[in-house]
């Protein structure tokens, strides 16, 4: 094989055993379709493997090998190290555990800044801990766009400031924040730094280190995996952090952060995410690369490619459309990825999902998590926005079938 320059789509699409089922799937931001390599995963996991870890026989062994491989691959995926990286069962809970355990380390009068961007997940956990003294302060978007202004938190940072929160992507507005620009602003003020990266983590290649960031989330499920999410955390953070799980895992950074432990089937499985990245790589490029980090950013370039294509023509219709209300801004690329969420001038967003159902078109409606985001677009989060959400393995010619099924009741 030589170096191919356009993502082979035949290739990729027969990975994914659900995209055979004559639906156009636009819900990704939801939770994207599994390709057959996580599910073998998890299957062979659950019948040759089904026993405790770490136990003294072969049986024990197959189970530990298969979980070790598992984290040190999603580890590496994002180039963090394994022992700084939690696997959780969702990044709600992950935050929650998360805020438990940096808890003591504030004092009544220090400042946690949140956005009203965030999905839910990266806000309530931080703003619930109010009930202990600490000053929650809100970093609001545009009420038009929708959009974060890094100028903004200039004005709410102070030397009293522990914490920024914020997501690298809105699942409602699409386009991307500066996460190492804002990182370091709030580092230079003394604050560590939460980023929610839900929305961006199935589009781009991922890098932790290159952020700087003291703690990155994201969800499995999001990025073709199965129901789990992703907690990373400086392993310095993780240190100084309180343990929340049994007293004697107080030092053991892989665990503290993780009550109740692992998700064994689960976590054997998301080898597979990998192991369909690595397809893609092998398919497409002659050209070897060592290092696992670097494969998957040329596999992320593809994927990057695709979806802008994917993404042009549907921006230009809505563009023409003046009944219809756009959230954020840019143009498809790195500042804008593929997640549109938008309101119809006469139409009620359950009745535009609804009709595109009978298509076999899902899309979905809603506030989506984001409360306080749609509410902060003068929107009623009861009715909420339609979201169309892609990602590389949709099709120029499901996209024809979006617009048209959308023109019908536009």
């Amino acid at each position: 094989m030589t170096d191919t320059a356009t993502l082979d789509l035949d290739f990729v699409r027969r990975q994914f055993p659900n995209l055979g089922n004559g639906w156009a799937y636009f819900e990704n931001a939801g939770g994207s379709y599994l390709p057959q390599t996580v599910i073998k995963r998890m299957t062979d996991f659950m019948s040759e493997s089904q026993v405790q870890p770490a136990a003294l026989n072969p049986l024990s062994a197959l189970s530990t090998e298969r979980l070790d491989t598992a984290r040190r691959l999603m580890a590496r995926m994002i180039n963090a190290e394994t022992d700084e990286i939690v696997v959780g069962p969702s990044t709600t809970l992950n935050v929650y555990v998360l805020a438990q355990a940096l808890r003591p380390l504030f004092r009544p009068g220090d400042e946690i800044i949140v956005t009203n961007q965030d999905h839910e997940a990266n806000s309530g956990a931080w703003r619930r801990l109010a009930e202990f003294g600490i000053e929650v302060r809100e970093w609001r978007i545009d009420p038009a766009s929708g959009e974060l202004d890094p100028a903004d938190l200039d004005g709410l940072l102070s030397e009293r400031t522990r914490l920024v929160c914020f997501p690298q992507v809105s699942n409602i507005v699409g386009s991307v924040n500066p996460v190492a620009e804002i990182t370091a602003k709030a580092q230079a003020a003394g604050a560590m730094v939460c980023v929610d990266a839900v929305a961006y983590a199935a589009h781009r290649l991922m890098d932790v280190k290159a952020l700087d960031v003291d703690f990155y989330l994201f969800s499995l499920y999001k990025l073709y995996g199965p129901h789990v999410a992703l907690l990373y955390g400086k392993r310095e953070r993780i240190q100084e952090a309180a343990n929340q799980n049994h007293f004697f895992h107080e030092d053991n950074i892989s665990a503290k952060l993780n009550p109740g432990g692992l998700n064994y089937e689960a976590v054997a499985s998301l080898s597979g995410i990998v192991e369909y990245f690595e397809a893609v790589y092998q398919h497409h490029f002659a050209q070897p690369e060592n290092d696992l980090h670097a494969r998957l950013g040329r596999v992320f370039g593809l994927f990057a490619e695709q979806e802008q294509r994917l993404s042009e023509p549907f921006l230009a219709y809505l563009a023409d459309q003046p009944g219809v209300r756009l959230i954020g801004g840019g143009t498809p690329g790195d500042r804008r990825l593929p997640t549109f969420s938008f309101v119809v001038e006469g139409r009620r967003p359950a009745e535009v999902v609804e009709a595109l159902g009978g298509e076999r078109i899902a899309i979905n409606h809603g506030h989506f998590y984001a409360h306080r985001c749609v509410e902060g677009l003068g929107i009623d989060p009861e009715d909420g926005l339609v979201r169309v959400s892609m990602v590389h393995y949709n099709t120029g010619h499901e996209v024809d079938r979006l617009i048209r099924a959308l023109d019908a009741v536009v």
